[in-house]
């Protein structure tokens, strides 16, 4: 078999030789040849190398996997991380991460196929948002207008869940009671989630339960924030949805319930007060419900799932304990992006295929590898990283014409890759911005005419006042540290030893804004899409890397 004069395959080979192959490369070499001389491609054994290794070569993957993971079979190849069992141990309230950074896989992990344990996901990705706004408690401030109605709805959730397990006595009093409830306000034992606060009147009998409120039975509860005394009498209803939940529980051997809050964002537009509120008040009553089921016989879990940004923006009082001790953010370094990339690799090649059987050891210009040099492109999450590789993957198998030599993803197919993923990029943080700064658009626009990857800040001023349109209020002070906290620039910071080094809210999230810099760097996966040169330094172009990849 003869392969054409392809180096990269040639090399690939090498790096997956197993020992035997190694031992039987050098003995050829040094037989008959000068040292030197003798080249893996007239090698009598290379036929058979390819031959075993092909089956681990990329030509059978099909996809590294959807983009998003709710389209995507991410139970095949989940990949276990810490997080897991932090959740599972009730330690967790809030997971956080940038979007694409691993929260709705999580949730599936839990609740979907053989890992889910007394588990269901609760999707706000149609929730009727603007309906619960009249659910507010009048009695109390407004960060805490929406906890009692939050409640509610865990409650209901939970019930329904402990009603419809198999080990539930449903003739036992409480069942009895749980159901009238059900069947009185729902028609049944499962209501869609918008439909838990959509009934305008809650109804209450002897047959289901009547809890007191100052002494007098609740036969019926305006479920509206015209009644000033909703957010007292929903208390006092859901109270005694868990007092019985608690005690069938108990008799069913159900130990614990997580709830996972997943697509808080889906479908927003902007983040305005009263979803401000609504977010808060979803923290606030999981808060309490995890508490108050601590001495109970079931534990009940909610955990809400919910983009960094969106977390940022919201102020309440208890907020700050909430991030140190409740909640997990989801972080990803090289070493686990490239864990969780071979993952999908073995699942769909088999067990000894992965990144180094797919790619070529070639190093990118700048001896930079072919991984840190995606890495550098992305925001360190996985619906980056599979996005770049999915773009690269189409574009070595459209070049797949021979079909006797191993197919791998090359250097060239990094590179031309840019383009498109650079677009995706830009996509990624239309959806991520837009709800805080709608107009964010003029400061790329302002990025693009000055063309270079990096700039300075009277620059960037005098392109952004030219550029933005008059709707957009926000200054070039203010744009520059928004394009910071998204990660689309990074500011230079210089040590005291001469050097300096690019800061990136991404890679150094305790860095903080540093308003009195005046060098910038554009994120190296927006620079196609921007349009956007390298300068050169004594006819070398200056490192595009901006992550330490170990």
């Amino acid at each position: 078999m003869a392969l054409s004069d392809r180096s990269e395959i040639f090399d690939w080979t090498k790096v997956n030789l197993n020992q035997s192959e190694q031992d039987q490369l050098y003995k050829w070499q040094i037989s008959g040849h000068p040292i030197g001389s003798a080249s893996i491609s007239d090698w009598p054994e290379l036929p058979n190398v390819i031959a075993r290794l092909n089956p681990l070569c990329a030509r059978e993957l099909e996809t590294f996997g959807g983009v998003a993971a709710e389209d995507d079979a991410v139970l095949e190849y989940f990949l276990k991380t810490p997080a897991v069992q932090e959740i599972l141990d009730g330690k967790v309230l809030l997971v956080s991460g940038r979007k694409g950074s691993g929260k709705t896989a999580l949730v599936r992990h839990f609740t979907e196929g053989s890992n889910r344990v007394n588990a269901r996901a609760v999707s706000l990705g149609q929730y009727p948002w603007k309906l619960h706004e009249r659910k507010s408690d009048p009695s109390v401030n407004d960060v805490e207008s929406f906890i009692e109605s939050w409640r509610y709805l865990i409650a209901m959730q939970v019930a329904s869940f402990v009603l419809t397990s198999s080990n539930t006595d449903l003739v036992s009093q409480d069942a009895l009671a749980l159901s009238e409830f059900f069947l009185t306000n729902y028609g049944g034992f499962t209501p869609d989630l918008g439909d838990i606060v959509r009934p305008k009147k809650l109804e209450l009998s002897k047959a289901s339960f009547e809890p007191q409120v100052m002494g007098n039975k609740l036969g019926s509860v305006t479920f509206e924030n015209e009644n000033p005394q909703v957010g007292r009498e929903l208390k006092a209803i859901t109270n005694s949805i868990f007092e019985k939940v608690y005690s069938l529980a108990s008799k069913a051997g159900i130990k614990n319930i997580y709830l996972h809050f997943d697509e808080l964002d889906r479908g927003l537009v902007s983040l305005d007060k009263p979803r401000k509120n609504l977010l808060i008040g979803l923290v606030l009553a999981s808060l309490d419900v995890s508490r108050s089921s601590v001495n109970q016989s079931m534990r009940c879990i909610p955990i809400v799932y919910l983009r960094t940004d969106l977390w940022d923006e919201l102020k309440f009082s208890d907020k700050n304990k909430i991030t140190q001790g409740k909640t997990l953010n989801l972080e990803w370094n090289a070493t686990s992006l490239n864990d969780l990339v071979n993952e999908r690799i073995k699942a769909a090649l088999g067990t000894e295929a992965s990144w180094g059987t797919i790619s070529s050891p070639n190093l990118m210009r700048g001896s930079q590898s072919k991984w840190a040099h995606i890495l550098a492109r992305t925001f360190l999450r996985p619906r980056d990283v599979i996005s770049y590789l999915n773009v690269a993957l189409g574009i070595a198998k459209r070049r797949d014409a021979v079909s006797n030599e191993p197919l791998i993803i090359e250097n060239r197919d990094t590179v031309e890759a840019r383009e498109k993923y650079s677009s995706y990029l830009k996509k990624e943080l239309e959806d991520e911005i837009g709800p805080h700064w709608l107009h964010w658009t003029d400061a790329l626009k302002a990025l693009s005419k000055l063309a270079q990857v990096t700039f300075k800040l009277e620059h960037f001023k005098t392109a952004y006042e030219q550029l933005k349109s008059s709707e957009n209020l926000v200054d070039a002070d203010d744009a520059l540290k928004k394009l910071y906290e998204f990660s689309v620039i990074g500011y230079e910071r210089r040590s005291g030893y001469g050097g300096s080094s690019w800061i990136f809210h991404y890679t150094h999230p305790d860095s903080g804004w540093d308003s009195n810099s005046t060098g910038f760097k554009v994120h190296a996966g927006l620079k196609e899409v921007a349009k956007l040169q390298e300068k050169r330094r004594s006819g070398l172009l200056v490192s595009e890397s901006i992550i330490d990849i170990v």
